[in-house]
């Protein structure tokens, strides 16, 4: 389901929130599914309940899971119908290419993350100085 980085820049929080998402995107958790509680999800892998709280806070908050008192987080049921489906669909199996080719060519892990992050930190430099202009 969801892997963690415990030495990536990315808040545990803000990785668990993504592999959320991108499960939910991909139609692996589909709407009305249940979550797993906090307690499970934190004890799989090995992190603090309340970061899975504020992951499970913020993702209620953008109305892709929701909360039942007393029977727990599910997907929401407008989750299938909210923007940008299809673009994560599309980007997943863009990265999932580019991450296979890299493998192809002999390049670790961590030399494809290292790449991956420089890259996006270029990119936001990059678009920081489109706004000052």
């Amino acid at each position: 389901m969801i892997k963690i980085d415990p030495t990536s820049f990315i808040p545990l929080y803000e990785q668990v929130k993504s592999g959320l998402r991108r499960e939910i995107a991909l139609g692996a958790l589909k709407p009305g599914a249940p979550l797993p509680s906090i307690r499970d999800l934190a004890a799989r892998l090995l992190i603090n309940p309340n970061t899975v709280a504020r992951a499970y806070a913020d993702l209620e908050r953008e109305r892709l899971i929701t909360t039942r008192k007393g029977k727990g987080c599910f997907v929401s049921e407008e989750s299938g119908r909210l923007p940008g489906r299809d673009i994560l669909k599309r980007l997943d199996g863009l990265f999932e290419a580019a991450i296979q080719d890299a493998r192809r060519m002999g390049a670790a892990d961590a030399e494809i993350r290292r790449i991956f992050e420089d890259r996006l930190g270029a990119s936001s430099e990059e678009r920081g100085k489109w706004r000052s202009s």
